[in-house]
């Protein structure tokens, strides 16, 4: 989180005095006391501390069975994340009295916790290179492994005083292409994606860091391009396999939209489709970036060097050493 201060029970309350505040469906907890469980919750009759919270939260989710582990690290990332602080400052403040709307929000985003929604999606943003990008349920939740692709497109680019034209294809939140945007200035970004809702909060993300030259665009890969080409060209494309699904975590099976996880041929169909048309739309002596499923490192580079013969394609490992990138060199 990129926070810098911790905001008081009274900043919080005045930031968040329109969300709208209903009781949880599942039992509330100890500290409140319903007349009518239909009424909304008045958040002044709220008290309690932040740790007081935080315990109470993590027993509701391991009691529904969910590993204390995970349950400890949603919930310490629900508190920074609602209250803008890093987890070094939201354990410094624990005995602090939680801001009464929040507290009043809790036990409605426990039951959701506990019914697998991501805790992106209950917050509505997730943090991103640095930054928080709007999320819901139209788009992906930008995952760790993902910076790692724009932090090596980010050191090839260097510091070149030409513009540089970068198309991102399946955009859907626009982590990528307004991350890069964002860090270079010299980059006109393109963001493409099948998905008309996940243009939408592609372009709130847009509005939210004033990236006001970024060019939207419905396509599906290529198709409403024309003839256009690019500099650079980057994809987190679908690359899971359909047959792959038992080992997806229930709340990404719920939730995140699986057209944006799942593609036909072992995962391969979508990286097919970019692949005909990659000669056409990169420029001589352009760059493409793909992050890849870390059983695909083999077949997607086999795949781009039939295509184009005479590219230096280069694959790259993850913290964890497993083949999760690959770059392709016209």
């Amino acid at each position: 989180m990129t926070g810098k201060r911790f905001e008081t029970p009274d900043q919080f309350n005045k930031n968040n005095d329109k969300r709208e505040v209903t009781p949880s469906k599942l039992n509330a907890p100890r500290w409140f006391e319903w007349d009518d469980v239909k009424k909304p919750i008045n958040p002044a009759t709220v008290k309690i501390s932040m740790l007081e919270a935080r315990k109470w939260a993590i027993l509701e989710l391991t009691s529904a069975g969910i590993p204390d582990d995970e349950a400890k690290n949603n919930i310490d990332f629900m508190l920074s994340g609602a209250l803008n602080v890093n987890y070094g400052m939201l354990r410094a403040n624990m005995s602090r009295q939680m801001p009464s709307v929040l507290a009043a929000l809790w036990p409605g985003w426990v039951s959701e916790l506990i019914h697998h929604t991501p805790p992106q999606y209950i917050l509505g943003h997730a943090p991103f290179y640095g930054r928080e990008f709007i999320v819901d349920q139209r788009v992906l939740i930008p995952r760790p492994e993902t910076e790692q692709l724009v932090e090596w497109i980010l050191k090839d680019a260097g510091h070149s005083e030409h513009p540089v034209s970068v198309l991102d294809i399946g955009t859907g939140s626009g982590a990528i292409i307004e991350t890069l945007m964002l860090e270079n200035s010299r980059v006109k970004g393109f963001a493409a994606d099948i998905s008309s809702e996940a243009l939408k909060v592609a372009e709130m993300n847009a509005q939210r860091f004033n990236l006001l030259n970024l060019h939207f665009v419905e396509s599906d890969v290529y198709s409403a391009l024309g003839d256009l080409k690019f500099d650079l060209i980057v994809s987190n494309p679908p690359y899971i396999a359909n047959d792959d699904q038992a080992e997806i975590d229930e709340s990404v099976m719920l939730f995140e939209p699986h057209m944006a996880l799942f593609a036909d041929n072992n995962g391969l169909a979508i990286y097919e489709k970019i692949a005909c048309g990659l000669n056409e739309h990169l420029a001589d002596h352009g760059r493409a970036y793909f992050e890849i499923g870390y059983k695909q490192g083999t077949a997607v580079q086999e795949l781009f060097q039939t295509v184009l013969p005479n590219a230096k394609i280069t694959l790259r490992q993850d913290f964890a050493g497993l083949d999760r990138m690959i770059r392709v060199e016209k």
